[in-house]
């Protein structure tokens, strides 16, 4: 069976034709608005015009144009101030072989036929839950290809959207896209990606992540494991925290894998 990587170098280029592409749309909405504002000085000069006129006949005028400048400076920055929250973010990742086996009502699904050997299950902006309910994200096909990388699975990415991206002021490109940013970026010990199972100490675990991304404390993490059919403790999700875009420490974590647990490579 092929094993499928988390971090890719393909991840990272395809991100950097992304915000290449952002980049152009940047330029793009700048032009935009450079002619507006042409648009706008020849307006106030008409308006001008028309308030002197007004003027040497004993009137005062506010003109529709003023008006809708004011408008405009109120409202613009008010939206872009709320257009990302800055506050803690939980970047959810599942290590797909042991969930492939600790629940066979995810055998069909397409990280587990094609191999993977890790999968993101989510990214909680910390805006709320369950706001979307039956919207569908629409991501470009460029982005589609990236976000299929590491979820490759249509309905996890919907219910992912339905349930916290949503909730945020993001559009579903933009929400998808700090997901792939957050894992291109994050470093993960090899254990996680030979396809082979290891038993390992917890301490050891987090000492290699926090040394494998700089600036990541120990609190940044938050480890989740199921029992085995051995009753034998098996790691099942990586939860890493940020405050923004750097890391920072979960506030609600369950963290029950005690001293030792098992990376399950599905051999």
């Amino acid at each position: 069976m092929i094993k499928k990587y988390f971090n890719l170098p393909m991840l990272l280029q395809a991100n950097r034709q992304l915000s290449n592409q952002t980049r152009v749309d940047t330029l793009s909405e700048s032009a935009t608005i450079k002619l507006s504002t042409k648009l706008n000085d020849s307006a106030i000069r008409k308006k001008d015009a028309i308030g002197k006129e007004y003027k040497d006949k004993g009137y005062t005028v506010m003109g529709g144009v003023a008006l809708l400048l004011l408008q405009s400076v109120m409202i613009i920055p008010a939206q872009a101030a709320n257009a990302v929250k800055s506050g803690q973010r939980v970047l959810m990742i599942e290590m797909t072989p042991a969930l492939c086996s600790l629940q066979p009502t995810r055998v069909r699904m397409r990280q587990c036929l094609e191999g993977y050997s890790l999968t993101v299950s989510g990214l909680d902006m910390g805006y709320g839950e369950r706001c979307g309910r039956g919207v569908e994200p629409r991501l470009t096909p460029l982005q589609l290809k990236v976000v299929n990388r590491i979820m490759p699975d249509t309905t996890v990415r919907s219910q992912v959207w339905q349930h916290y991206g949503a909730c945020s002021p993001l559009s579903a490109s933009s929400y998808f896209r700090q997901i792939t940013n957050y894992a291109g970026a994050l470093k993960l010990p090899n254990e996680l990606n030979t396809g082979n199972s290891y038993t390992v100490s917890k301490s050891r675990f987090i000492g290699q992540m926090t040394r494998l991304n700089s600036g990541m404390p120990a609190a940044s993490i938050d480890l989740i494991c199921q029992a085995g059919s051995r009753r034998q403790t098996i790691l099942t999700d990586v939860h890493v925290c940020y405050e923004g875009s750097e890391f920072g420490s979960c506030s609600e974590v369950v963290d029950n894998c005690g001293k030792k647990f098992i990376i399950s490579g599905g051999k």
